[in-house]
């Protein structure tokens, strides 16, 4: 009789280690959550492996780490073009508000079936967008928990004005204003109540299956007092945690810090005493050359999302500079409604490509190994997982993805890095593990019942819908308003 061990066998395996390292033909020997060993493994070892899967003909991957996204958008996917980001803002709060807590349970499954099937193994979820209970944080870990997921909940909050969002340069009509006062989709949320629900939900489900983690996540600073961001600083280093945030995505926020701190949001930060490597930062668009120094300095994780930026014309990253400058980069795809899909390959593809036309020295282009580091070992970071997750080696976790290389564009393999950066689309993906337990096989979501949870969502959305008739109206009473 086997042992619990599994033996994935004569895999092409790129191991992501310090020199790059791809294996040519190689076995993977996974005992418990951790990778045991990596070569090849003595006939001795292989007859008592639980068991055993042929792996010829397949690249063996790290599993990518999506550093940001929002679950409560997973039923957003194309549901509008040409916003601007504050239209677009309002109307992701009709389309997510005022969920039930099996609605949220439904959005986690809907994203995570995308992200396991197209092999990313570890996420950080900013939710919710609005005013949270403890009921909802609860619903929203036990489903990532269900998943098989690595999961971090990133606990978004605002306790000050999301003033961002408001439409500036024209005149509100009198009955508009009224309604978006009566509807208070953006109530903000005290700060004496966060400070008794985050350690509560901290307490209770970071470390949860040694899979789940929590965070604080102030939804943008300039959204948040001063106290909210030191409290958060104070809840990480308590409990050694991460922060995570949207730090000035828009020109918008970035003119909202220069008038309130009279200085830039990451000056601000600093100032405060609390810029650290415990932040990883979602678009850090608007930012000058003091600002990326201070980033480099506190070793912050940028978290680059070039796809919804992209989409809503917020502006780009300047990912070669920061690179240049020694920033930590995590990669994400942010939510379906700002990117329609949660395909980290996609996400690469953008990240690497969106600089080369403005560089006409193409040794400062980010490469296909930059952005692949980005989704692996970046994301690690973010996640505070680096030496754990982000590459294949002895003792590390066993999160990984299995790449069938029959697929066209894997015919030849010329450079499987290049290849799985600009040609892979998540379609080849024949298996999917996230510590040591398979959540994917033969390209399908085994690890939980996705096509019951498929099954629901037009409901549920027709449902939501109905319910949020009011904040729908007030939404596309702005988007006629707006510029």
């Amino acid at each position: 009789m086997g042992d619990d061990s599994i033996l994935i066998r004569n895999a092409m395996v790129m191991t992501l280690d310090a020199g790059d390292t791809i294996l040519p033909r190689a076995d993977i020997l996974i005992r418990g959550n951790r990778i045991e060993s990596i070569g090849t493994v003595a006939p001795e070892i292989a007859a008592r492996a639980g068991r055993v899967i042929e792996a010829e003909g397949h690249l063996a991957v790290p599993g990518l780490v999506n550093a940001h996204m929002h679950s409560q958008s997973g039923t957003m996917s194309g549901f509008g073009d040409r916003l601007s980001h504050p239209v677009f803002m309002w109307l992701t709060q009709a389309h997510t508000s005022r969920r039930t807590q099996d609605e949220i349970r439904l959005a986690v499954l809907l994203c995570a079936a995308q992200m396991l099937a197209s092999g990313t193994t570890a996420v950080i979820d900013h939710f919710p967008g609005q005013r949270f209970s403890l009921a909802d944080m609860d619903a929203v870990m036990a489903a990532w928990a269900e998943t098989g997921m690595r999961a971090t909940l990133a606990m978004r909050f605002f306790d000050g004005e999301f003033g961002d969002i408001l439409p500036r340069g024209i005149a509100w009509p009198p009955e508009l204003a009224a309604a978006v006062r009566e509807v208070e989709i953006l109530k903000p949320h005290p700060l004496a109540q966060l400070r008794e629900q985050m350690p509560d939900i901290v307490a209770r489900w970071h470390g949860h299956a040694g899979r789940l983690q929590a965070f604080p996540a102030p939804s943008n600073p300039d959204r948040c007092s001063d106290d909210a961001l030191l409290f958060c600083a104070e809840l990480a280093e308590r409990h050694d945690l991460g922060i995570h945030t949207h730090l000035l995505e828009t020109r918008a926020q970035a003119a909202i810090a220069a008038t309130r701190y009279g200085t830039t949001t990451v000056a601000h930060l600093e100032a405060l005493g609390i810029l650290s490597e415990r932040w990883s930062c979602a678009h850090s668009i608007w930012i000058d050359d003091a600002d990326i120094a201070l980033l480099a300095k506190r070793q912050v994780v940028a978290v680059h999302n070039p796809e919804s930026n992209a989409r809503l014309g917020t502006g780009r990253m300047r990912t070669p500079d920061m690179l240049a400058a020694g920033i930590p980069i995590a990669l994400g795809t942010d939510g379906s409604g700002a990117n329609d899909n949660l395909i980290m390959q996609e996400a690469m593809r953008s990240a690497a490509l969106l600089h080369r036309a403005d560089l006409p020295d193409r040794r400062n282009w980010v490469s296909a190994r930059d952005t692949l580091r980005m989704a692996t070992q970046g994301g690690a970071k973010a996640m505070r997982l680096e030496g754990q997750i982000g590459a294949l080696a002895p003792g590390m976790l066993a999160d990984l993805v299995l790449y069938r290389l029959d697929a066209p564009w894997w015919r030849p393999v010329n450079d499987p890095v290049s290849q799985l950066v600009f040609a892979e689309t998540g379609a080849a993906v024949a298996l999917t593990m996230v510590g040591g337990r398979i959540l994917v096989e033969d390209g399908k979501v085994t690890g939980f019942d996705a096509q019951g949870a498929l099954s629901e969502i037009e409901g549920m959305v027709a449902s939501l819908r109905r319910r949020n008739a009011d904040l729908f109206a007030v939404a596309e009473a702005i988007a006629r308003e707006a510029p």
